[in-house]
């Protein structure tokens, strides 16, 4: 029941949006008022106004509606000459509503008639008027602006309130047709309220008769008579005759250009390849361009589209929707017991009925024994392999699922190279071929989305924060800092990034030492401060920890009264009734976006694929040094969203204390601290503030070297 169940831009053009599903019928089906200003008055003003007015009925709401009415050069000199007398008003308007032989508008006519009879409608009727006190014709309306106002104010059981103004009347056209754009203000976003507080001023001026140039009448008598006529019997009457009278519009997803070439590319290199591109520039919808392709030869193809965590699988399967892709679909993983039965018997169905399907499966469901035996054995049928976040898939027990059954192959990720990896980096080069299209996250921040003339990802600070090691952290770094110079030293001629296995245990024991500094949690309350200094409040934040942090990051938040959530791997995936016929993990993330929790503390997930564009602030402070992690993470609070205009990145650093370290361990201490320094700067380069940021890891490295 609340408008922040719902999503709503800040702007809306009819030439891209279909205003009326995605803006009019959800927001009054959650009203319980609705306050309009609309320029000009008909018989179908009146009938567009119902749609979705239905929820707003059963909500117990009321309509105020001040319109205006068409007048001709006659109907204004008869109003001139006698203002005083209401037949005058009411022989005009009736006029103006008795033409309602369309069906759209005779039952949606009905639903106001419905709420006139029950005490939920007020109308009032305005008349402009020149400085000389005669009315105004349409067309000197037009000529002149006065009266233009469209401007509508919408309120929730929850006091949430909703202002909308621009060039949209109340009128079928305007609604339906028209080339209509308006501005939307939420008083649940910061600095928004006082647009509101001037469109409800606006209108009390006007509804209490105090407007320039205008005056404002109840509706005649006799008008409402006319209206009531086509009110029906009984809510239930109404709700028959309203169904289905609109059909809300259907958008044709259109591929850019960018877009098209990745495709191209992909087909050019025999139907095989990777797509390197960031986090909202549209990889998904790339790759339902190729499927799309390859359905339209093979006529009986089994696609597979395999995707790290179950909860990713879900979002795959609305963009299908949306896409316009309708085949047989089939869910494989833990979440369906009977996978593997339902997997062979639509495989069967599948050549039988000369269909194609789509098998949706998570990566390790992908690599099993038994997904790979139902595959291998059935012939007679081509098999297209999509791998979303295909990094994964490099890992050594996952590359057993990248059998050559599949003659089609597209891998998508942001970060393909796997980090310490080389073999498996390897593998995935050579089992996908190569990358056939780049879109880099620096073009992704930088490049114009033809689509909003916006970046496609959203500008972002990077805010570095450094902390040291206590005492008994140094000691430990100390020691393992040792071990990893004597294991160079003892492999002579061995790089500190050389793929040894001894050498990388003793690099992920020194970097887990690094990413769980105890200082770190005191630098959380410093950042939460400042961004609640910044922005007035925590809405939008994730902070990602470790396992080994989490239960220190939730006492901060507590002793701070933050309304917070945690997200972890173990949150269910399966829709349950207790979570409105969704799954736990899918509930905390519609909270979150409702704003019902201010931050998020995110442990082992949210990383890769989680679509959350409402997050605006990431608080980074468990960064294990690879690349693919921070990418992914940084991703989650750039995807582009009306509900913010720039995000911040904190990431807390830990720097080495090197006066108390020996030469030797110095120098490689400088090596490793010099590497973790790059990927800030990497972060930093794309910033806004990207002068100030890198300046100040510059400062860092500086530092260093005037110590050794």
């Amino acid at each position: 029941m609340s408008f922040r169940e719902l999503t709503i831009k800040k702007a809306y053009n009819s030439d891209s949006d279909d205003i009326l599903s995605s803006f009019y019928i959800p927001t009054l089906s959650k009203s319980i008022e609705y306050n309009r200003l609309a320029g000009f008055f008909t018989s179908n003003s009146l009938a567009i106004a119902a749609k979705g007015i239905l929820g707003l009925i059963k909500n117990s709401g009321k309509i105020n509606l001040i319109t205006s009415p068409y007048l001709s050069k006659d109907d204004a000199e008869i109003i001139k000459n006698s203002t005083d007398n209401p037949d005058t008003l009411a022989n005009i308007l009736n006029r103006q509503i008795k033409d309602v032989d369309e069906k759209f508008i005779h039952n949606h006519l009905q639903a106001l008639a419905f709420m006139l009879a029950n005490g939920l409608l007020n109308i009032k009727i305005a008349i402009i008027f020149d400085n000389e006190n005669n009315p105004l014709t349409i067309n000197e309306i037009e000529q002149t602006g006065i009266f233009h106002q469209k401007v509508g104010i919408l309120k929730d059981p929850f006091n949430n309130i909703i202002s909308f103004s621009g060039s949209i009347n109340e009128t079928a056209s305007a609604w339906r047709t028209n080339i209509e754009e308006f501005k939307v203000f939420r008083s649940w976003i910061p600095g928004e309220n006082e647009y509101i507080i001037s469109d409800q001023d606006k209108f009390n001026n006007f509804w209490h008769d105090k407007g320039k140039n205008l005056h404002v009448y109840d509706l005649p008598e006799a008008v409402e008579k006319e209206i009531l006529k086509f009110s029906p019997r009984s809510f239930q009457e109404l709700e028959k005759s309203f169904t289905n009278t609109i059909k809300p519009q259907t958008k044709k997803i259109s591929l850019y250009d960018y877009q098209l070439n990745a495709i191209d590319s992909w087909i050019q290199n025999d139907y095989k390849g990777i797509f390197e591109m960031a986090t909202g520039t549209g990889k998904t919808y790339t790759a339902l361009g190729c499927l799309q392709k390859v359905l339209y030869d093979e006529k009986k193809i089994i696609t597979i589209i395999s995707c790290p965590y179950g909860h990713l699988l879900t979002q795959w399967i609305k963009e299908l929707v949306k896409f316009g892709i309708d085949h047989i679909k089939v869910v494989c993983d833990s979440s369906n017991h009977n996978w593997a039965d339902d997997l062979f018997g639509s495989m069967i169905n599948n050549y039988y009925l000369n269909k194609s399907l789509i098998i949706f499966t998570t990566h390790t469901t992908l690599s099993s024994p038994k997904f790979r035996e139902v595959i291998n054995n059935f012939q007679n049928n081509h098999f297209f392999l999509i791998a979303d976040e295909v990094h994964s898939l490099g890992a050594e027990i996952n590359r057993n699922g990248l059998i050559d059954k599949y003659s089609y192959r597209l891998a998508l990720s942001a970060t393909p190279k796997r980090w310490f990896d080389e073999k498996g980096t390897e593998f995935l080069y050579t089992y996908f071929d190569k990358v056939v299209y780049s879109f880099p996250l620096q073009d992704a921040i930088n490049k114009i989305n033809p689509s909003t003339n916006l970046t496609f990802l959203t500008p972002y600070e990077y805010v570095p924060k450094f902390v040291s090691l206590d005492g008994k952290e140094l000691e430990e770094y100390i020691e393992v800092s040792q071990k990893i110079s004597q294991t160079i030293i003892n492999n002579k001629g061995m790089s500190i990034f050389d793929d040894n296995d001894q050498l990388k245990f003793l690099l992920f024991k020194r970097a887990n030492i690094i990413k769980n500094a105890k200082q770190k949690i005191s630098v959380l309350s410093e950042v939460t401060e400042e961004i609640r200094s910044i922005q007035g409040n925590l809405f939008g934040t994730l902070i990602y920890c470790s396992p080994q942090q989490i239960d220190d990051v939730i006492n901060a938040l507590n002793q701070q009264g933050v309304i917070f959530n945690k997200i972890t791997m173990e949150e269910g995936t399966s829709a349950q009734d207790k979570y409105n016929n969704i799954s736990e993990r899918d509930f905390i993330l519609q909270n979150f976006g409702k704003g019902d929790y201010e931050v998020l503390v995110a442990m082992k997930c949210l990383d890769e694929g989680v679509d959350i564009p409402q997050a605006r602030n990431a608080i980074l402070l468990a960064s294990s040094g690879n690349p693919r992690e921070y990418i992914q993470r940084i991703g989650r609070v750039i995807r582009r969203s009306d509900l913010k205009s720039f995000a911040y990145i904190y990431d807390v650093i830990v720097k080495p204390s090197l006066n108390i370290l020996s030469e030797d361990i110095k120098k490689v201490e400088l090596k490793i601290y010099k590497k973790e320094l790059e990927r800030c700067k990497e972060i930093a380069s794309n910033a806004r503030n990207n002068s100030s940021a890198i300046r100040l890891l510059n400062d860092q490295i500086q530092q260093f070297y005037e110590k050794l």
